[in-house]
C-alpha cells in the first residue's frame, strides 16, 4: 500500500498542479497567443466547469469498473491532454484541451479519497487522507511558483510537458496494481433520485450549497485575475507572480494545523463568517493598496480565509445525508466547480469594463455581501449542521 499511496499523491500533486499553476501564467499565455487576458481568464472556467459536472459521474463509474481502474484511465487521457498543451499554438485548441483534462482530471482525486475508504482501516484511514491531502496542498504551492518559473525562464508550456510525461510514468503503477484490488460488495441503498430529493429536502443543502459555489465564483473568479494585475500594474514578473501566488497555499496548508483550535474559540457555526471576513480584508489590501507587499499580504490572508471557510462548509457537506456521504461530497465538489467556473467569466467582465481596479472592487463588494450572508444563513446551525437554533 505505500507503493501505491505514494503513487496516488502524486497523482493529486499532479492534478492540483495542473490547475492552479494557470491563473499565474495567464499574462504569458495572453501575450504568447497575443489574446486578451480576459480571454485566456476562460482556460480556468473551461477546466473547472467540466471537472465540477463530471464529479457527478465518476462515483458510479468507480464503483462498478473499480477506484484504481477510474484513477489509471482518467490519468492517461489527462496526462495526453496535459501533454498536447505543450504543443499547441491555438487558444482554440488549447480551450479545448483544458475541457478535456477538467473531465479526466475530475476522476482522479474523488477515487482516490473512495479508494483509501475501501482499503485502509478505520484507525489508519485519517493518516492515509491527510498524507494524499498534503501532496495535493503541495502540488498548488509548488505548481505555482515552478510554473511561473518556468514561464519565465522558458516557456508557460514547459510544466504541461512535464506534468504530462510525470502523469503517464505514475499511470503504470495504477495498471501494475489493479489486479492486486479487491472490490466490495455495496450494500442495498434507496434508488439515486430518491437520495438526491431527500439531500435537498431541507434548507441545509440549499445553504452548504450555495455557500460553496459563492466561494467558488467569489474567491477564484478574483483570484484569478491577480497574477494580470501584479504583471500589468505592478510590473511584477512571472517568477515573482508564482512565489507571491504560492503564498494562498501555502498559508492554507498551515492554516489546517489551527482549524481545530479554532473551531473551539469560536464555534463551528461562526467558521464561514470568520473566513469570509477574511476573504474581505485580503480583495480590500489588494485593492485599497497598489504595491506588491499589500499583494503578497493578500494572498496569505486568502490562504488563511479560503481554508478556514471551505473546510467548515465541507464538514456541514458530510453531514447533509449521512448515510450517503459519497453523493453529498460529489454535489459539494460540483457547485464549487461551478462556481469556479463562472467566476473569472464574471470579473473577466469586470476587468474588460474597469480594468483591475474595477475588478478587485467588485470582488471586495461582493465578498462584503457575502460575508452578511454567512451572518444570517449559519448562525443557527448546530455542531453537525442542521440547521436548527442552538440552545442558550
Amino acid at each position: 500500500m505505500n507503493l501505491l499511496l505514494w503513487a496516488l499523491g502524486i497523482a493529486g500533486f499532479l492534478v492540483n498542479a495542473d490547475n492552479r499553476s494557470i491563473a499565474p501564467l495567464l499574462p504569458a499565455i495572453a501575450d504568447d497567443l497575443m489574446i486578451r487576458e480576459s480571454s485566456a481568464g476562460l482556460l480556468v472556467s473551461a477546466y473547472s466547469i467540466p471537472y465540477g459536472l463530471f464529479q457527478l459521474i465518476y462515483g458510479p463509474i468507480a464503483d462498478r469498473i473499480g477506484k484504481l481502474r477510474t484513477i489509471s484511465i482518467a490519468l492517461v487521457f489527462f496526462s495526453l491532454g496535459t501533454v498536447a498543451c505543450s504543443f499547441t499554438d491555438s487558444f482554440n485548441t488549447l480551450l479545448a484541451l483544458r475541457v478535456m483534462n477538467g473531465i479526466f482530471a475530475a476522476g482522479i482525486i474523488p477515487a482516490t479519497i473512495a479508494h483509501i475508504g475501501d482499503s485502509v482501516p478505520f484507525e489508519k484511514r485519517t493518516a492515509a487522507i491527510a498524507f494524499f491531502m498534503s501532496f495535493c496542498m503541495s502540488g498548488q504551492a509548488l505548481g505555482i511558483v515552478f510554473g511561473s518559473m518556468l514561464a519565465q525562464f522558458f516557456s508557460w508550456k514547459t510544466l504541461f510537458l512535464i506534468v504530462g510525461l510525470t502523469g503517464f510514468g505514475v499511470s503504470m503503477v495504477f495498471l501494475l496494481r489493479q489486479s492486486a484490488t479487491v472490490r466490495l460488495p455495496v450494500p442495498p441503498q434507496a434508488s439515486l433520485l430518491d437520495r438526491y430529493r431527500k439531500i435537498f429536502m431541507g434548507s441545509r443543502a440549499w445553504i452548504v450549497y450555495g455557500s460553496v459555489c459563492l466561494e467558488g465564483m467569489l474567491l477564484f473568479g478574483g483570484f484569478t485575475y491577480l497574477g494580470v494585475y501584479a504583471n500589468r500594474i505592478l510590473g511584477l514578473d512571472y517568477f515573482q507572480i508564482g512565489l507571491l501566488t504560492a503564498g494562498f497555499s501555502v498559508a492554507a496548508f498551515g492554516g489546517t494545523w489551527f482549524v481545530p483550535r479554532i473551531i473551539r474559540r469560536v464555534g463551528q457555526h461562526r467558521m464561514p463568517l470568520l473566513g469570509s471576513i477574511i476573504l474581505t480584508a485580503a480583495f480590500s489590501l489588494i485593492w485599497l493598496i497598489t504595491d506588491w507587499r499589500s499583494l503578497c499580504g493578500g494572498f496569505f490572508l486568502l490562504g488563511v480565509g479560503y481554508i478556514l471557510l471551505h473546510t467548515s462548509l465541507q464538514t456541514y457537506a458530510t453531514e447533509l445525508l449521512p448515510e450517503s456521504r459519497g453523493i453529498c461530497v460529489s454535489l459539494f465538489a460540483f457547485f464549487l466547480f461551478l462556481g469556479n467556473g463562472l467566476g473569472p467569466i464574471l470579473f473577466g467582465l469586470f476587468y474588460d469594463w474597469n480594468g483591475a481596479g474595477g475588478m478587485l472592487a467588485a470582488a471586495t463588494g461582493c465578498l462584503v455581501l457575502f460575508t452578511f450572508f454567512c451572518q444570517v444563513a449559519f448562525r443557527h446551525f448546530d455542531a453537525t449542521g442542521s440547521n436548527v437554533k442552538v440552545p442558550t
